[in-house]
């Protein structure tokens, strides 16, 4: 029987089947190698300023000379929130023209400059810091680092400085034990599902799935927390339009706790989005 003379939701069904295919048989795989228990060193991010100073300092000199953000702009609107946010925490956090100047209980402070972009130098690129906040156990800063392609968020260790890479919105599940991110993206950032565990006010990886480029077309969003041990996220697929109208299917999936691991797993049927 072809899959043209299959009923409508047998055919939605077997679409995201073919769609989620790579990702389900390589499950097993990659939950074990992404899920057992990693050492307590804490994963530190990658491609985010470094302690200390980032530019040159011929750059740095002309650090309060470079014009303010156009009135109006998405980067006045950054400034504006992150004025707001200092002022209602009224923490020991600074902001130095450029320069983001957070102190923490043990090393160097935590200085992040942010870059403009040069019209005489193409390479220099551009990165606007602005400072978020505090994590709910306001243990970390939490600062989004802006750029032409997108944004990442960190969290820094108010401890010691530590910086991790969330890649998006932070879920603290109901005892606050463990963090859950999801990130869809089509162009050069993360796109996956990341769960962090709390230990002794350190931050460690214990799952993590980013699709492979044969499976670019699945994403997902998180929905809620079940329980402590268990999230519910919405998984995407990407089906052909004759399929689904709008080419995309969608069902429910579970990120579960199992003794030392947790597992990803689809929980629904699949359905058209509307």
């Amino acid at each position: 029987m072809s899959a043209s003379s299959l009923p409508p939701a047998r055919r939605v069904h077997a679409a995201l089947l073919l769609a989620l295919s790579p990702w389900v048989v390589g499950i097993g795989a990659t939950a074990v190698a992404s899920t057992m228990p990693s050492p307590a060193t804490p994963v530190r991010a990658m491609g985010i300023a470094p302690r200390g100073e980032l530019i040159a300092p011929d750059v740095a000199t002309a650090r309060d000379t470079v014009p303010a953000a156009e009135a109006g702009s998405d980067e006045e609107f950054r400034a504006q929130a992150e004025s707001d946010v200092l002022r209602r925490l009224a923490l020991p956090v600074r902001r130095e023209s450029l320069r983001l100047w957070m102190p923490v209980a043990k090393g160097r402070p935590v200085v992040l400059d942010s870059l403009r972009p040069d019209p005489i130098d193409s390479a220099i690129p551009y990165v606007d810091y602005r400072f978020d906040g505090l994590s709910p156990d306001r243990g970390f800063y939490v600062v989004r680092a802006t750029t032409l392609a997108g944004s990442e968020l960190l969290w820094i260790s108010r401890a010691d400085g530590t910086r991790y890479a969330m890649h998006g919105n932070v879920h603290p599940s109901p005892d606050g034990r463990h963090l859950i991110v999801t990130h869809a993206s089509s162009g050069a950032e993360f796109s996956g599902v990341v769960l962090w565990s709390l230990e002794d006010g350190r931050l460690v990886q214990r799952y993590r799935f980013q699709p492979t480029p044969e499976q670019n077309a699945i994403s997902f969003r998180f929905l809620r927390w079940r329980d402590a041990d268990t999230a519910e996220l919405t998984q995407f697929a990407q089906v052909d339009p004759s399929t689904c109208g709008l080419g995309t299917v969608a069902s429910t999936a579970l990120l579960s706790r199992k003794t030392d691991h947790w597992i990803l797993r689809s929980a629904s049927g699949a359905r058209c989005e509307p």
